[in-house]
């Protein structure tokens, strides 16, 4: 399990030199001190989603918190990791019971006053990263509002559950990826297994000439908008009968280790905005 990676010791209002810098856990003295060895600060980005019969609503919210928090810890005092973002646009999901979607204005509003709070404090550089891919089109414009109507001198963003399913192609193949599917359902037996209904991982019946046109609109760029049911009569897509908590933790290393990277990509560009 992962969850001893995402926590820290606050007794003190600070993290433990092996864990990741997360603002929740810190008290205002203790970011004062940090503040000035922060590089760039990560804000995670789930969704409170519907995952099909075996994976629970904060799949997403989960992946990206944990995400941030393993490479928040290789990258230590660098980077520090904000609040996960709860939340996401999933109007799509709204066929299923229990989903919270939002508006792609009202999560662009909730990046802009994040982003403009912690900048007034004096921190420069953010990454938006994301685990959800309803939320991509409204991140994206949001980083670029923060940098052009805000002045930050760096917001990007980044799709982190690409970063998954790349490493769930090489850990489990090509049926694994999907939403609910071996990749997520892996990723959460080494995060929360307890939330894991296990009786319901297996194949999904899909529509698999939506699929296809799916596919050929993301190929060339474009998008396929429908309502989830219509694709999966279960929710999820995917082939989860594989999945492991050894699976989980393999794929979510590699995909930290891809962030990781990237972040100090970031890290190391000058004279940037």
């Amino acid at each position: 399990m992962l969850e001893s990676q995402t926590t820290t010791d606050s007794g003190q209002g600070g993290a433990p030199a092996a864990g990741p810098i997360l603002l929740a856990d810190l008290t205002a003295p203790a970011l004062e001190r940090l503040r000035e060895h922060v590089g760039i600060v990560l804000i995670p980005f789930g969704a409170h989603e519907q995952h099909g019969p075996a994976l629970p609503f904060s799949t997403d919210t989960l992946t990206a918190q944990v995400l941030c928090a393993l490479t928040g810890a290789l990258l230590r005092p660098r980077v520090a990791v904000a609040p996960t973002v709860p939340w996401g646009v999933s109007w799509n999901h709204l066929g299923f019971a229990g989903t919270i979607s939002l508006r792609e204005e009202s999560l662009i509003a909730i990046v802009l006053d994040i982003v403009s709070s912690l900048h007034r404090h004096g921190f420069q550089r953010y990454l938006l990263v994301n685990t959800h891919g309803g939320n991509n089109a409204a991140l994206t414009v949001a980083a670029e509002r923060c940098h052009r109507e805000l002045g930050v001198p760096l917001v990007s963003s980044i799709y982190a559950y690409s970063l998954i399913q790349n490493a769930a192609l090489d850990v489990i193949g090509e049926e694994a990826p999907g939403h609910g599917g071996g990749d997520e359902a892996s990723a959460m037996l080494a995060i929360r297994p307890e939330l894991v209904n296990r009786g319901e991982l297996g194949p999904r019946q899909l529509d698999q000439s939506i699929r296809r046109l799916q596919g050929i609109m993301r190929a060339a760029g474009g998008t396929l908008p429908i309502m989830q049911e219509r694709v999966s009569p279960s929710g999820a897509s995917g082939d989860s009968s594989t999945a492991s908590e050894d699976f989980g933790n393999a794929i979510l290393g590699r995909a930290a280790g891809q962030l990781r990277a990237i972040v100090e990509e970031l890290l190391e560009l000058d004279n940037y905005g």
